[in-house]
C-alpha cells in the first residue's frame, strides 16, 4: 500500500469509469474507489517531499512534445490478480516518461521493466472465475473511444489522490 506523499504521472480518461463501475458491481473490493480510469505514466513518481522544479519543468517539456489523442480501448488483459485494458495509443508517452526518469521502476517492478500502457480496471481477482466475471461485465462495454488530453501529477494524502498539477498534452511551454 502507497505511503501519504506518494505521487503518480497519468493521464485520466473519465470516459473509461464506466469499465471501473463494471468491475465494482462484480465485486466491489476489486476496485479502488475515488480513483478514476487513468493510465500511469510513472507510477510511482518522485516522492512529494523531493519534487523539484526541475522534476516539474521536466514534465511540462516532455508533455508538450505529446498531441492530445483519441483512442480506442479493446484488449483486456489479465495477470495475477489483475484485469486491465491496454492502451497502445499511449505507449509512446509512457516509454518517453521512462525514458525520461530510467531509474524509477514502474509499479516497483511487479510487473516487469517496462509494463504495457493500460487501464486497470480490477486488482485482487485472485482466482480464474473472479477473473472471468470482471471480464464479462466489461467486455460488453468494449471497444470504448476516449480521448487523452492532459498529463495530471498526483500526490496521495490523508484524504486519498489529489491533484498537484496538470499539463494539456501538446501545448508548448510558456516563457
Amino acid at each position: 500500500m502507497p505511503e501519504p506523499g506518494t505521487t503518480a504521472l497519468v493521464i485520466a480518461l473519465p470516459d473509461a469509469d464506466p469499465l471501473l463501475e463494471a468491475a465494482w458491481r462484480v465485486d466491489p473490493a476489486l476496485v479502488r474507489r475515488g480513483v478514476p480510469a487513468h493510465v500511469s505514466l510513472l507510477y510511482p513518481f518522485v516522492p512529494e517531499s523531493a519534487l523539484t522544479h526541475q522534476d516539474e519543468k521536466g514534465v511540462r517539456s516532455l508533455v508538450a512534445r505529446f498531441p492530445a489523442a483519441d483512442l480506442r480501448l479493446e484488449e483486456v488483459v489479465t495477470a495475477s490478480g489483475f484485469v486491465a485494458v491496454t492502451v497502445p495509443g499511449l505507449q509512446p508517452i509512457v516509454d518517453a516518461f521512462r525514458d525520461q526518469w530510467p531509474g524509477l521502476r514502474p509499479y516497483r517492478g511487479r510487473f516487469g521493466a517496462r509494463p504495457a500502457a493500460h487501464v486497470t480496471v480490477a486488482m485482487g481477482a485472485d482466482t480464474p472465475a473472479a477473473a472471468a466475471h470482471v471480464r464479462a461485465a466489461i467486455g460488453s462495454l468494449l471497444p470504448l473511444d476516449t480521448r487523452a488530453a492532459a498529463v495530471q501529477l498526483v500526490v496521495l494524502t490523508e484524504d486519498g489522490w489529489q491533484p498537484r498539477f496538470t499539463v494539456p498534452l501538446g501545448v508548448p511551454e510558456g516563457p
